[in-house]
């Protein structure tokens, strides 16, 4: 299963776009553009993308090797330097501790991919078993200037309304007749300097919950080679129209061999009783990293075609005692019109049976060597981080 951020929107399909590479692409021009085009397009495709209908796309293979790799055009720090200011919060730093556990489970790459006068240079990347984080800078051709969009004028998207324009990372070296399944969303970095020909993104990849027995082949951090390919830069615009700024193909294998931090958390015989919901949730296993938490579980809510629910309330406690995370608050049901559902009515068993896999990604990086305890339920874990 694989899901994007556009999987939220109905799509137009956009094609065939001229831009002049000597113009400023100014707001209104991006929306002059747009517009136009939409009221020509007469054959438009609307699709619609759901949890459990992924759309996976064919990558060039050969792709690779026609490309040319480019130095990086500046010079950038350590793997903690460089992602801060995507995990920092409202302009604050990380702490120093937090920076060190950027640089020991990540990674800078050496160059970029130029094609057809744009370069796209992976920066640096950081992972676990279950998440991915990659900074990526990209430059448009020479005379194409890529200013700050808004609301009103658009988005700035690494794919375009066409399936052979998606963004894809090829998962085929796991083997089996399906590839693993993934979510993937990205962030554009502050700009600070609108007037260049330069943006950057951090990508996250994230292997996904599940119902039932989740696939366990992908670990984001296990060295198989992941390549992931681009096939340009496109500004979607308020109406759902893409307006291409550049085209290529930039494929670069983000596969690397990541240090793994993860420890086992000692979750047997614990359990926790939703009182509202008479539902009863048992983890198998918790096991935790810097950047997430991962638990199988089983529960007394049988699969539906409604709602899931989640493992429960958890709570993990600093030794001075601050709170890095907790959802104890709220409903552990995943699904949406809870109003609508007839919860009382669905399917249950006496004992905790069906099987899930829970991933909890945090906002920031965790300092396991500050953790005192994770709570489940109300009952304190250990965490041994001698």
């Amino acid at each position: 299963m694989k899901r994007n951020i556009s999987d939220l929107l109905d799509t137009y399909m956009e094609e065939d776009v001229e831009l002049e590479a000597e113009t400023v692409l100014s707001p209104t021009r991006i929306k002059e553009l747009t517009m136009n085009k939409l009221n020509q397009n007469q054959n438009h495709t609307e699709k619609k993308r759901g949890k459990h209908f992924p759309i996976r796309v064919l990558i060039a293979a050969a792709a690779v090797a026609a490309l040319s790799a480019t130095a990086l055009a500046a010079d950038i720090g350590g793997v903690g330097s460089t992602l801060q200011s995507y995990f920092a919060k409202e302009g604050e730093s990380l702490s120093s501790a937090q920076i060190q556990v950027i640089d020991n489970l990540g990674a800078t790459f050496s160059g970029g991919v130029t094609s057809e006068g744009a370069t796209l240079t992976p920066l640096a990347a950081m992972a676990d078993e279950n998440v991915y984080y990659l900074r990526l800078r990209v430059e448009a051709p020479q005379g194409t200037v890529l200013p700050d969009l808004d609301e009103d004028t658009g988005y700035y998207q690494l794919f375009g309304g066409e399936t052979e324009n998606s963004m894809d990372l090829d998962l085929s070296a796991y083997g089996g007749e399906y590839a693993p399944g993934y979510w993937s969303d990205y962030t554009w970095l502050p700009d600070a300097d609108p007037t260049d020909n330069v943006k950057e993104a951090v990508l996250r990849y994230q292997v996904p919950s599940e119902d039932g027995e989740a696939d366990s082949r992908l670990k984001f951090n296990d060295g198989v080679s992941k390549p992931l390919t681009i096939h340009g830069l496109w500004i979607q615009s308020p109406d759902k129209g893409y307006t291409q700024v550049f085209g290529g193909t930039f494929t670069f294998d983000i596969g690397k061999n990541f240090e793994s931090q993860s420890m086992a958390l000692d979750c047997a015989g614990l359990s926790y009783h939703d009182e509202t919901f008479d539902i009863t949730s048992a983890p198998d296993s918790m096991t935790l990293s810097p950047l997430s938490l991962s638990c199988q579980y089983k529960c007394t809510l049988l699969e539906n075609q409604w709602v899931g629910w989640g493992v429960g309330p958890i709570k993990i406690v600093l030794k001075d005692g601050t709170v890095f995370y907790d959802n104890a608050e709220g409903y552990s049901f995943t699904g949406n019109c809870l109003d609508d559902i007839p919860i009382a009515d669905l399917p249950r068993s006496q004992e905790p049976s069906s099987s899930h896999r829970d991933i909890i990604v945090f906002d920031q990086p965790l300092d396991l060597t500050q953790v005192d305890y994770v709570e489940y339920g109300g009952e304190r874990i250990s965490v041994d981080t001698e």
